[in-house]
């Protein structure tokens, strides 16, 4: 799973500057910023200089490797719009040729471009090498890090890409990425052997908003005006008792998380669930009322993008929604208190790309090839694009153009034009595979046929917002007897302390009194209007907030919830960090996954390969999760490597 707030001067005095920690600032947010992002996301002229590379719109960026790679920092933004406004391609713009030529150029350098890049090391002749180019200055895409350093202890949180299970089913799709990689089968996590009290910590972002939801640990918080709000938990196995909701929603919410029933007979049922909303299959197939997808809303939004309204009931159903439990493979009821079987990095899926980093260029990252060597060890960026390598990955490059030279059938070689320090290059390719995202394939490949555009023009796209609060202790939730926690008003809808993953030298305490990383994961959606309006608002929303406002809410957001158990945001946090994907997920609408009657669905017509390029990105999967991002990457290079 991918699936993805301040002031200027909050209340009262500081002990460091927000959005800080060990000491390093931030300048405070200019206003003009906020006027050229909106302007941006309106498709509006607006001066790029605006979006300046050290911009305060980034706030701050935490230590280590990752520290100007957070999320779609401003210079990504202000690239990125530059190429959506065409400004690369004016008859006038002067291009200087590398002299290069490579067999394989991969566009993204995501866990889909790393991907395709390690099918390519599998099969490539001697002599045959690879470059990826990626627009970020950090490679892998969501699957990123932030790393904090508070009061001498390392803190690591995940930027996006979230949680995996062990491959350990030699049967089992994926097996063999995960046997090449050479990631461990068996994980060690932070001990809770000393606490006083008995807490279950989810080791993962997601589990506890639904899956494994019903512990006394996972609190639901419930406004109340008189007394400020009330928590509460175990809500499915207490069956609501003493919660301020309708006794008809109660009654819902359980019929919808309790149902085994099956509600359609045929083994087809995969194309019948893609021809409606999940709303329409809760409300006119399983007739519940609409307060089961308010209360599921955020929940599939930070899985699939959007809510209840937008998305196929398939997606919903591919994403383990509660509803299905008749069919095969469905939700089922799995909340428990002993650890699940899902696992998650310190960093969420930064694990796997730093893993391909480490197969595709060994010196990259420093030390052996050990499991520890490769989580903790320092990468040397220099490194990465040599030409030496079979593999290569150029950063802070934004491919603004691929073309056949002669057409599609008679074509040798592609011309690859990219962007690197505001110059405009160009390269040859004898292949290439589109890996970054769909809104930039349609824009970068400058012969593609209207059938391939028509069926881009169907994918739909939403924003999401990971942040991570660094805080000096705990002790706030400790008090609470929480470790997660969800609410249904105000700043996002849910935020938790996960059990982490013990890897080397990295061993965190789990003491509420030390230091910790309290994460949220933060969707946008707007239900009621379609569902490219909700991406077009969302984006607008998460791109003109400044990190002052997003701070302010914040701030107030954990202290409505924390305060009465003693939280000081002012000497209880140490740094915030923003994480902004304004394209994190695609919104699968109904017909997203399924042909019908003779019409190729959007996703099978990309799929197909075009002259010497391919496209594999992790939005054709629909549920966009690591191992569909890989397998999406391969194929691709598959595809191109098969005429080479």
């Amino acid at each position: 799973m991918k699936g993805r707030q301040r002031n200027n001067r909050p209340g009262g005095s500081r002990s460091r500057p927000a959005g800080s920690a060990g000491g390093i600032t931030r300048r405070d947010f200019l206003n003009g910023t906020l006027l050229g992002a909106g302007a941006l996301l309106l498709d509006l002229p607006a001066p790029m200089r605006l979006f300046a590379a050290e911009s305060p719109w980034d706030g701050y960026g935490g230590t280590g490797d990752y520290t100007l790679s957070n999320g779609n920092t401003a210079e990504v933004v202000s690239t990125g719009h530059a190429l959506r406004d065409g400004r690369f391609d004016s008859p006038g713009t002067t291009i200087s040729d590398t002299g290069e030529v490579f067999d394989l150029v991969v566009i993204g350098g995501g866990l889909s471009g790393l991907g395709a890049a390690h099918y390519f090391t599998k099969v490539r002749n001697k002599d045959q090498r690879c470059l990826v180019i990626e627009n970020h200055s950090f490679p892998g895409g969501e699957s990123k890090r932030n790393e904090f350093l508070v009061n001498g202890q390392l803190l690591i949180g995940p930027q996006g890409s979230n949680s995996f299970v062990v491959l350990d089913d030699p049967d089992v799709p994926g097996y063999d990425i995960y046997q090449d990689l050479g990631v461990p089968r068996s994980f060690s996590y932070q001990s809770t052997s000393g606490l006083k009290k008995s807490l279950l910590f989810d080791r993962t972002n997601y589990g506890f908003m639904l899956w494994y939801d019903d512990s006394p640990s996972f609190g639901y918080f419930f406004e109340n005006s008189a007394s400020g709000g009330t928590w509460a938990s175990r809500l499915w196995s207490a069956g609501f008792r003493d919660v301020p909701l309708p006794e008809r929603a109660k009654r819902d919410l359980l019929a919808w998380r309790n149902s085994g029933k099956r509600y359609y007979s045929e083994d087809t049922f995969e194309p019948w669930l893609d021809t409606m909303t999940y709303s329409d299959y809760l409300e006119k197939i399983m007739g519940v009322g609409p307060d089961v997808a308010r209360f599921v809303d955020p929940v599939l939004a930070s899985s699939i993008g959007l809510g209840s309204d937008a998305v196929s009931a398939f997606g919903a159903y591919q994403v383990a929604m509660p509803g299905f439990e008749g069919f095969p493979g469905g939700f089922t009821r799995r909340a428990k208190t002993a650890d699940s079987d899902w696992h998650s990095f310190p960093g969420g899926n930064d694990g796997f790309a730093r893993h391909f980093l480490k197969r595709l260029i060994p010196d990259s990252i420093s030390g052996r090839n050990s499991f520890g060597d490769i989580m903790n060890g320092k990468v040397d960026l220099a490194r990465l694009d040599r030409p030496e390598n079979p593999v290569s990955i150029r950063l802070g490059s934004l491919a603004v153009g691929v073309r056949h030279d002669a057409g599609p059938e008679r074509s040798d070689f592609l011309s690859v034009t990219y962007v690197q320090g505001g110059k405009v290059r160009r390269l040859k390719a004898r292949s290439a595979v589109i890996a970054s995202g769909g809104w930039v394939a349609k824009r970068i490949v400058k012969d593609l046929p209207g059938e391939y555009r028509d069926a881009y023009a169907q994918f739909l796209r939403s924003p999401m917002l990971v942040v991570n609060v660094a805080v000096t202790n705990w002790r706030f939730l400790y008090k609470l007897g929480l470790t997660a926690c969800r609410w249904f008003e105000g700043f996002g809808f849910s935020c938790n302390i996960k059990r982490q993953m013990i890897i080397g030298g990295y061993q965190p305490a789990l003491d509420p009194d030390r230091p910790a990383v309290i994460t949220f994961y933060v969707p946008f959606y707007y239900p009621g209007l379609p569902a490219r309006d909700q991406g077009i608002k969302g984006r607008t929303t998460l791109l003109a907030t400044s990190f002052a406002d997003y701070e302010k809410q914040i701030r107030q957001q954990m202290t409505r919830l924390f305060g009465s158990s003693g939280f000081d945001s002012q000497r209880d946090i140490a740094g915030i960090i923003l994480n902004r994907w304004g394209h994190a997920f695609v919104n699968p609408q109904p017909g997203f996954y399924f042909n019908r009657e003779g019409i190729p669905a959007a996703r099978s017509i990309i799929r197909k390969r075009f002259g010497r390029i391919a496209f594999g990105h992790s939005e054709l999967n629909g549920h966009q999760h690591w191992l569909g991002a890989v397998d999406e990457g391969r194929r691709a290079a598959k595809q191109v490597m098969a005429i080479l």
